[in-house]
C-alpha cells in the first residue's frame, strides 16, 4: 500500500478510499482527455496547413492553364 492510501485509510477509512479513489481517477480522466485534444489540435492545424498547400498549388495550376493557348 501507498502511504497516501495507508494515510486516508487511518484519518478517513473506508469513506476516504473511496473519496480518494473518485478524485484520482477524474483526475486522470481529465489529464487523458486533454493529451486527446492536444493530439486532436495538431492534427487539426497540420490538416490546415495542407489545405493552405493545396490550395496555393490549386491556383497556380488554375492560373497556368488559364495562359495556356487556345486552339493550337
Amino acid at each position: 500500500m501507498t502511504p497516501e492510501l495507508v494515510t486516508a485509510f487511518g484519518q478517513f477509512g473506508p469513506m476516504g478510499l473511496l473519496v480518494m479513489f473518485l478524485y484520482f481517477e477524474k483526475k486522470a480522466e481529465r489529464e487523458h482527455r486533454r493529451e486527446v485534444e492536444e493530439e486532436k489540435t495538431k492534427a487539426d492545424l497540420a490538416r490546415a496547413s495542407a489545405d493552405k498547400e493545396i490550395a496555393t498549388a490549386l491556383a497556380a495550376l488554375t492560373v497556368t492553364i488559364q495562359h495556356l493557348p487556345r486552339g493550337a
